[in-house]
């Protein structure tokens, strides 16, 4: 096993490590064979290197055989700071080019939804207010999709949700980046105003459904009406909304905020079920699990038997039990490769996540040790 450029790889090598990006995901898996087409994309990524033999290592899993390009992220992104730009000019909202954005994003959605979730990827803080409004819609959409949306609704949701804070472009910058619990009182008050800007600002655009409208002015409203601007509760809030404000807290929840650093996936994915029948329509929730990778692909994580490993993948079917491959025993041998799904294990469970949010890591531990022993019981 050896490290050489790009330049110096030859047909038949195959990749003795896996090859993992920043953010976690698996390029490519160890014992790929390397092609002419990866190594452009590699190139196209800044990769330079990689470690590589001359024989297929046994065990191995095939990749995918299509990358995934986000060029519908950046078009998405630039769709949304079109938006608050022509505003600022007066203009209104250039309606036909985020519907265009929503549907293509829902194509790509209906037809590969478990690669949608490298779209959620880290970004500046200078362009929050756009990657949150096409997070939030691409979030909404998935959960759209697992509800059995039609494509009519989709399209709905999916504007709705690309809109939802049109609102704080009334608002100073500062004050529409900020967290509200991190507000003073005026200042609070003040945001909390920008759902009834959002309905002004709507109203405006005699094309749009009403159901777009109500969506957008009622995404804060909350399962037991302790929510703004109306207190509405259970299903007189619009499902739209209810969708939305799931989508909206769990962005807000994974990128941060000033004087807040982002949550774990896997820890806001624990605050959302807590809030699930007091804050947000149960039902939902449940949906809305169903399509969020709570342990990224690529990171090591800590079974309940001690032996460690690296995340593979999730299944549709379940986000918490992913495939695990074992890296090293409880005393840190290792032997020999093996793969666990731990959704045909379901004896063992995850423990601990790779130190880069040990704090986190150890309190979501704790209650995934605590509610395995509770479900043993019963």
């Amino acid at each position: 096993m050896h490290s050489i450029t790009l330049d110096e790889i030859q047909p038949g090598m195959y990749l003795s490590k896996p090859l993992i990006s920043a953010d976690g995901a698996i390029l490519l898996h160890e014992g790929t064979e390397v092609k002419e087409r990866y190594i452009q994309y590699l190139r196209n990524k800044g990769i330079t290197a990689l470690f590589v033999g001359e024989t297929e290592t046994g065990d191995t899993i095939a990749i995918d055989e299509d990358f995934y390009d986000p060029i519908h992220k950046k078009e998405a992104m630039e769709a949304a700071q079109e938006v608050i730009n022509h505003f600022r000019v007066g203009k209104g909202i250039p309606l036909d080019r985020v519907k265009s954005i929503v549907s293509a994003l829902i194509d790509q959605l209906g037809q590969k939804p478990e690669n949608m979730i490298h779209l959620l990827d880290l970004r500046r803080k200078e362009e929050y207010m756009f990657s949150h409004a096409v997070n939030t819609c691409i979030l909404s959409v998935m959960t759209g999709l697992a509800m059995g949306y039609d494509a009519k609704r989709l399209g709905e949701l999916g504007l709705a949700a690309m809109l939802h804070d049109i609102g704080k472009i009334k608002f100073p910058r500062q004050l529409a980046l900020q967290f509200p619990d991190y507000l003073t009182k005026s200042e609070r008050e003040e945001y909390r105003r920008h759902s009834f800007y959002s309905l002004e600002v709507l109203r405006e655009n005699r094309t749009l459904p009403v159901e777009v409208v109500n969506a957008c002015f009622q995404h804060h409203e909350r399962w037991n009406g302790s929510g703004y601007p109306m207190g509405l509760k259970g299903d007189a809030i619009s499902e739209y909304a209810q969708i939305i404000s799931i989508a909206d807290v769990y962005d807000r929840l994974i990128v941060g905020m000033p004087h807040r650093r982002p949550t774990p996936v896997y820890y806001a994915v624990a605050i959302l079920n807590k809030a699930a029948g007091e804050y947000f329509n149960p039902a939902i929730v449940e949906r809305f699990n169903q399509n969020v990778a709570i342990y990224p692909t690529g990171k090591t994580v800590r079974l309940s038997n001690q032996q460690s490993g690296l995340i593979l993948g999730v299944g549709i079917k379940s986000k918490t039990t992913p495939v695990v491959r074992i890296t090293s025993d409880h005393d840190g041998e290792h032997n020999r490769i093996v793969e666990l799904d731990l959704i045909k294990n379901p004896e063992l469970f995850i423990v601990d996540v790779e130190e880069l949010y040990s704090s986190y890591a150890q309190a979501y531990a704790d209650r995934a040790q605590m509610y395995h022993a509770k479900t043993q019981q019963i």
